[in-house]
């Protein structure tokens, strides 16, 4: 498994043998394409069909994401999105309710997990007691896992947030 790269700076994307060039105004980065697996692109990049072509042949994916950070796209390498092959996996788990309300759970509870962990982190380094919002966060995530419905997770999940 490799890297995420994250292109925060504007330049121009190029390659070079088997290597990933940013070409920017703080100069030349060279990035091994054999240890990356995909890039976050935030900056302004200029980049070629050759380029992406290259990403295609060593399966690179590049998310980009415009200027206040929200997603607007990725490019996929061909094998990763073989015949719809993903988007038919995605249809059979939301057909099937157990499967739907078992990934919505995951879901769920990894961003509730994910408010405890920042809270913590804000708790550990100010003057701030956050303790009680992490107890009924943990409470919620415990909650989340016991619920039978999606509606009824949507819920907790609401209240959590």
């Amino acid at each position: 498994m490799g890297k995420t790269l994250y292109v925060l700076s504007s330049g121009e994307l190029k390659r070079k043998e088997n290597t990933i060039i940013i070409e920017g105004s703080e100069g030349r980065k060279f990035i091994p394409v054999e240890t990356t697996d995909e890039m976050l692109i935030f900056g302004e990049v200029d980049l070629n069909k050759r380029f992406l072509e290259f990403c295609t042949a060593n399966k690179v994916m590049l998310h980009f994401f415009n200027h206040y950070g929200y997603y607007q796209g990725t490019f996929y390498p061909r094998e990763h999105m073989n015949s719809g092959a993903v988007i038919l996996a995605q249809a059979k788990h939301c057909l099937d309710d157990y499967r739907r309300l078992l990934l919505a759970k995951k879901f769920v509870t990894g961003a509730i997990e994910n408010m405890k962990k920042a809270l913590q982190y804000y708790s550990r380094r100010g003057n701030i007691e956050l303790d009680s919002i992490i107890e009924k966060l943990t409470a919620f995530s415990n909650y989340a896992k016991e619920q039978i419905g999606i509606s009824e997770l949507m819920g907790i999940e609401g209240n959590a947030r």
